[in-house]
């Protein structure tokens, strides 16, 4: 009986320890909540151009801004390869700051699309990393845009972020 009344007090934390810890756990494996709303480039800047037999390889940077689920503003650094029958494809890596449905953070992209020769753009983008409330945040968008000069896309966005 001595020693049972000498572990109560260890045991108190120990149990709050553990029920936090399965209240995390539950968290992390919700279920993944569609998420969608308008995105598009605010500016972008072509670093380099090269030619590549008939193509042309561009290494750029760009911001965009994001509203729906996502609200805040993105960084992005990548290569945009122009084609000689007027398409293009990208690929790019994109660091977002903001909101997503109100809790904040900044989530790390890869983003690959493609454009064809009417300037309509399709991309995905496939969470690398999450920081902040975001943390251990996966899934994916798919965009759907059109190219607006000088900036760049501008379109809607959707998925299944979890």
């Amino acid at each position: 009986m001595r020693n049972a009344s000498r572990l109560r007090p260890l045991l108190v934390p120990l149990v709050a320890l553990l029920a936090a810890a399965a209240a995390a756990t539950v968290a992390a494996a919700a279920p993944p909540t569609p998420v969608s709303g308008t995105v598009g480039n605010t500016s972008a800047t072509f670093e380099s151009a090269r030619a590549a037999g008939q193509n042309v390889i561009i290494e750029l940077s760009a911001t965009a801004s994001y509203t729906g689920a996502l609200v805040g503003t993105s960084t992005i650094n990548g290569t945009l390869i122009a084609h000689a029958d007027g398409s293009a494809s990208y690929h790019d890596v994109e660091v977002f700051t903001g909101t997503l449905n109100g809790v904040a953070g900044t989530i790390t992209f890869n983003l690959n699309g493609y454009n064809d020769s009417d300037f309509a753009v399709h991309a995905t983008a496939t969470i690398l990393d999450a920081t902040g409330g975001l943390a251990g945040l996966h899934g994916v968008l798919h965009e759907v845009q059109t190219v607006v000069l000088p900036n760049g896309p501008v379109g809607t966005y959707s998925g299944s972020i979890g």
